[in-house]
């Protein structure tokens, strides 16, 4: 019922991919739907099995028509014993994979549930021994003819780029509503389906794998997972797909030329599993060269096992025997499965030695290695060589991180004139122009690329001089399919270290304008004669020495927060981001690595909201050095001896604060790389 349902009621069925429409055509209800081609597979696989014992049944009448001998009941009963037992294991597994699944279930998981359910079983009967051996070449054959539409899939995604699945049946689907050429096709243009199965559905799965019958149990309650065997290479099957669709639609010079001949993943995968079966087909001569050898490195290590254990005062030669073995064992598979170009991962998973979690690492996998490799390194080099990505990831820490000094320096320094002669500065036009002319003289290339604006800031946030610079944006035109990497949310975090370098360039510039001159005409002109205030407090002159040393202060401050971010911030990060990119295997690593450089310099820089408190305590003497550059620049008269007391004062509780706060944390070892900072801020506090 089930052969004829998927079929159509045809005669004869076909394999997956021939003929499916016609085979179908019978059905008015599917006649519109794609074909299931995973069930349509494992039709056919049974078919092809149920021919051969049709085949079995019709010698067996033959000989009874024939007369030759005598046959019984008992006789038909042994030669149908194996194909009895066979169908048995095939039953439980069409209950388990197929009849037990509620109709309504998506194609997707039905497939997924099936494929599950033949591996698992085939793990099952495998882990029993020489007893299953049968079974277990019947389920394989079977698994190898129902996974094919499924390789089949993934073959034409990661060659060709397109994911052909009408019926819906592969655990990736595409999202239509995002084009190639679209920012966030990288992020949400594939949904995986991926749900794990119920400790119940589990323990049916292993009881019919077994052999037991197992109670009933309700399909309601049954969960289904994706595909077990795609789950070691699930990343690079993806990753490859996408760099290879992504690749069709780059207009590059690379040219995809793919071998006409070339041979599909299921025919590779079928060529490895006949290459490595015949293994076991070695001639006598071989074989016994082979366990000599064998015998010889055993015996050679268990004496090195055996010298060690003495080490520890243990004398077992058995237990030797036994970690000399496990050893070359587990050397053997290294040696196998791990030692050709293509290195599988097996981190995250244990050794195992299941002849056919072993076939498939050996015979599968690689050839997907091997693809994901060739794929992603073409759009790596696509994407650096003819889309210029290295230089657009420069030319954001030229602009934003100030890497290029002279230019930014031009920009930034033309808004701190306008401040410091009291003028308006918050103007579009203003600061693009100053933009422009800074970019256009050393990187003209990057001058329609580059533009500013101001956003609106709370006005209900309590504003302080050091704040007059918030809503400053820079903006960066990246192009596609650069703006994969770059994108719209990395901007702002730039933005927000942008803002901070601002900040302090401006306090330091604001100090290192102040000239001495300043005070002295200052003081001549209050020399003649001197208030009543003045003579009675203090000394101008005790005054004029008094904000040179807290001016000095200030700047070793300034200096050494400056010194620390501007070096041993960015630039040995940057260093390392660098490598870390030309090292990058595919573009979803690139990204990662270019979001954990972002986060990197977003916490050391101290913005991170953990550590506010610390930023909060160096913004109030930023602060702090610009109310007293404005008192420098009013000159004597404009406040009060008052005033140097309250900035002494803040300024040796701000900073006693950091140094204390920085201290503590480089002594409990969370924040290493502030020890720099907290050494040279010591250096200025023992001078306070």
């Amino acid at each position: 019922m089930f052969i004829d349902e998927v079929t159509g009621h045809s005669a004869e069925p076909c394999p997956p991919g021939l003929n499916s429409s016609s085979s179908s055509s019978s059905s008015s209800r599917k006649s519109s739907e794609p074909p299931f081609r995973t069930y349509q597979a494992f039709v056919w696989a049974l078919y092809k099995y149920f021919a051969s014992f049709k085949e079995e049944i019709t010698a067996i009448e033959r000989d009874i028509i024939g007369k030759d001998e005598t046959v019984t009941l008992s006789s038909v009963l042994e030669r149908l014993s194996l194909h009895l037992s066979q169908i048995t294991v095939l039953h439980r597994v069409f209950c388990t994979g197929v009849a037990e699944v509620p109709p309504a279930t998506p194609n997707v998981v039905r497939a997924s549930h099936l494929l599950n359910t033949l591996y698992k079983a085939i793990i099952e009967y495998d882990s029993v021994g020489e007893a299953s051996e049968q079974s277990v070449a019947l389920l394989f054959s079977l698994w190898v003819e129902t996974v094919r539409p499924y390789l089949e899939i993934v073959d034409e995604w990661i060659v060709h780029g397109h994911l052909f699945d009408p019926a819906k049946e592969f655990i990736i689907q595409r999202n239509k509503d995002v084009p190639v050429n679209h920012r966030d096709f990288w992020y949400a243009t594939y949904t995986l389906y991926s749900v794990s199965e119920t400790i119940e559905s589990e323990e049916r799965l292993s009881e019919a794998a077994s052999g037991s019958s197992g109670g009933e149990q309700s399909s309601s309650s049954r969960q289904h997972t994706m595909v077990s065997f795609l789950k070691p290479v699930l990343k690079q099957i993806i990753m490859a797909g996408k760099s290879m669709q992504l690749l069709k639609n780059l207009d590059c010079q690379t040219r995809l030329e793919w071998d006409a001949e070339r041979k599909s993943l299921y025919t590779l995968f079928l060529e490895s599993v006949q290459t490595r079966l015949r293994r076991g087909e070695e001639s006598p001569m071989d074989t016994v060269s082979e366990q000599q050898a064998t015998k010889r490195s055993l015996i050679k290590m268990q004496s090195i096992v055996a010298r060690h254990l003495e080490l520890d005062d243990i004398h077992d030669p058995l237990l030797a025997i036994n970690f000399a073995r496990l050893y070359l064992e587990q050397k053997d598979f290294h040696e196998k499965f791990s030692g050709s170009d293509v290195i599988v991962d097996r981190s995250s998973e244990s050794v195992t030695c299941q002849t056919f979690e072993l076939t498939l690492r050996s015979c599968l996998y690689p050839h997907i290695e091997r693809r994901y490799i060739e794929c992603c390194g073409n759009l790596m080099r696509t994407l650096k060589k003819d889309y210029r990505l290295l230089g657009y990831l420069q030319a954001m820490r030229n602009y934003f991180l100030l890497e290029a000094g002279d230019t930014m320096y031009d920009f930034y320094t033309a808004i701190f004139d306008k401040v410091l002669e009291k003028e308006s500065w918050q103007q579009l036009a203003f600061l693009n122009v100053q933009l422009q002319e800074a970019v256009g003289q050393r990187h003209p290339e990057d001058s329609n690329r580059l533009s500013i604006f101001l956003e609106t800031v709370d006005p209900t946030r309590k504003k302080q001089p050091i704040n007059n610079l918030d809503g400053l944006t820079l903006s960066y035109k990246v192009p596609w399919p650069v703006d994969i990497v770059i994108s719209s949310e990395c901007q702002k975090i730039y933005n927000q270290v942008f803002l901070l370098l601002l900040q302090i360039k401006w306090a330091k510039y604001s100090l290192d304008t102040l000239r001495f001159s300043d005070l002295t005409v200052a003081a001549k002109i209050h020399e003649g004669g001197p208030s009543e205030e003045y003579t009675a407090k203090e000394p101008i002159n005790q005054q004029i020495h008094r904000m040179v040393l807290l001016r000095v202060k200030l700047m070793h401050f300034v200096n050494s927060l400056h010194n620390y971010i501007m070096t041993r911030i960015l630039h040995s990060t940057g260093l390392e981001f660098q490598h870390q990119v030309q090292e990058a295997k595919d573009l979803d690593q690139l990204i990662k690595i270019h979001y954990r450089y972002l986060s990197t310099i977003h916490d050391r820089c101290l913005l991170r909201e953990k550590v506010s408190f610390v930023k909060e305590a160096i913004m109030k003497v930023l602060n702090l050095v610009l109310i007293f550059s404005d008192r420098w620049q009013a000159g004597f008269g404009a406040w009060k001896i008052e005033s140097i007391d309250k900035m002494e004062s803040d300024f040796k509780n701000c900073h006693m604060f950091l140094v204390t706060i920085l201290n503590k944390a480089v002594c409990r070892g969370s924040f290493p790389h502030l020890e720099s900072l907290a050494v040279s801020l010591m250096a200025g506090f023992e001078q306070c």
